[in-house]
């Protein structure tokens, strides 16, 4: 796991955006049968009202839910923002979705590795303000087996190869001497050829293809393939305010009502109408981008580090729901740039600069509205393939600043 992951711990009732609010808190048939025996009290009577099966549900990760306070959008379940089960029950009895939530552990072949999503504020923290957040260490840690997802064979490559891949790509990242954007675009270019391999059928090994990838990178061939690249950040406010309201939600919590304005405010937005000028829009991402590593200077891996955090978390170029190692490639580089966006706006040459805790709180938001909306992903992934911009001479033309 990387060390951020072991100095993690639930803070509780001061957590300023509860995992217990505006999600939907799916509850697994083990635990919603031990809630229909435990001991007659207030607590069993509220779970009894709460908690319903779902209709001819044949999942036991899925099996009811628990439904959230209209007004608040919170559990009901939460007493002075802390959970009455696990206080009065305790942990054992916490559902498989409260037991794990924000931890993600994966099997992958002989390799067991945990990492945390970003949508939980001091998850997110401590991995991307963290110098050594990205340090591997070896622990022994509580985890239900319900729980763990398992990294299956695909593409007709074993779980020791993929693994094998995985572990390049993040070598990739890690990098030395090279900017963030030109990684990125380099782990496209080996994403292409892996799925280029993989769909002919090629007899070309993993070893072979890392290898070849390897030598691209320490050869200079890489760097001199992003000193081509044309930056056009006219081009990338005009997509990733596209995304950006694409995804705007019909309802917002207060706490992510923050972030949301203050990602508006940066791009001029009228006020009322919610209206962009495209000049501006432009102007005000252009002027961002200038200022946005000095605003990150004192947590200069913060962006590495979220796209680090992101490749573990999703077995990356393997993600279940992706066909192909470039289509998981295509959802990593938007997610990046609209990220990259969301606080690039906020930054002015003519104002102070957000601090880490702003920046942080957008990435957060960022993760909690969007990322795991798979829709929104497979949406996203669409727009992109139909207006073929899933090409990599494209994709770059939105990484690069």
């Amino acid at each position: 796991m990387p060390s951020y992951v072991q100095r993690f711990a639930c803070i509780g009732a001061a957590c300023e955006d509860t995992c217990c609010a505006g999600w939907t808190v799916t509850i697994d048939k083990k635990t919603y049968q031990a809630y229909r025996h435990i001991p007659k009290s207030r607590l069993s009577g509220r779970l009894a009202t709460e908690v319903k099966p779902l209709p001819e549900s044949n999942s036991e990760a899925s099996y009811a839910l628990i439904g959230l306070v209209p007004v608040t959008g919170e559990c009901p379940m939460l007493e002075e923002r802390l959970c009455a089960v696990q206080k009065e029950l305790g942990e054992d009895k916490l559902s498989n979705t409260c037991f794990s939530y924000p931890r993600k552990s994966t099997q992958a072949g002989g390799v067991m590795q945990q990492t945390l999503t970003l949508s939980c504020p001091e998850a997110a923290r401590l991995a991307l303000l963290s110098a050594d957040a990205f340090d591997f260490l070896e622990a022994e840690i509580p985890v239900r087996l319900s729980t763990v997802d398992h990294l299956l064979p695909r593409f007709g490559l074993t779980v020791e190869q993929m693994n094998d891949i995985r572990f390049f790509c993040v070598q990739i990242v890690r990098t030395e001497g090279l900017n963030l954007w030109q990684k990125i675009a380099i782990l496209g270019v080996f994403c292409e050829s892996l799925t280029q391999a993989l769909n002919d059928g090629s007899t070309l090994s993993v070893d072979d293809l890392i290898q070849t990838s390897h030598a691209f990178i320490v050869n200079g061939e890489g760097e001199a393939m992003c000193s081509d690249i044309v930056a056009q950040p006219d081009i990338q406010a005009l997509t990733f305010n596209l995304l950006w309201r694409f995804a705007w939600p019909t309802q917002i919590r207060p706490q992510h009502a923050q972030v949301f304005h203050a990602v508006d405010i940066g791009m001029g937005a009228d006020p009322v109408t919610g209206e962009v000028v495209e000049e501006t829009l432009i102007s005000r991402y252009r002027e961002g981008l200038s200022v946005l590593p000095a605003a990150l200077g004192g947590a200069p891996a913060f962006m590495s580090n979220y796209v680090l955090n992101e490749m573990l978390r999703e077995t990356f170029p393997f993600g279940s729901d992706c066909e192909s190692p470039k289509e998981h490639y295509l959802r990593l580089a938007t997610r990046f740039g609209l990220v990259r966006f969301m606080m690039a706006v906020q930054c002015r040459p003519d104002q102070p600069s957000p601090d880490l805790a702003t920046l942080t709180s957008t990435v957060q938001v960022f993760a909690r509205r969007f990322q795991h909306d798979i829709g929104f992903a497979k949406k996203v992934d669409n727009c992109f393939t139909n207006a073929g911009w899933h090409r990599l001479e494209k994709i770059f033309r939105l990484v690069k600043p």
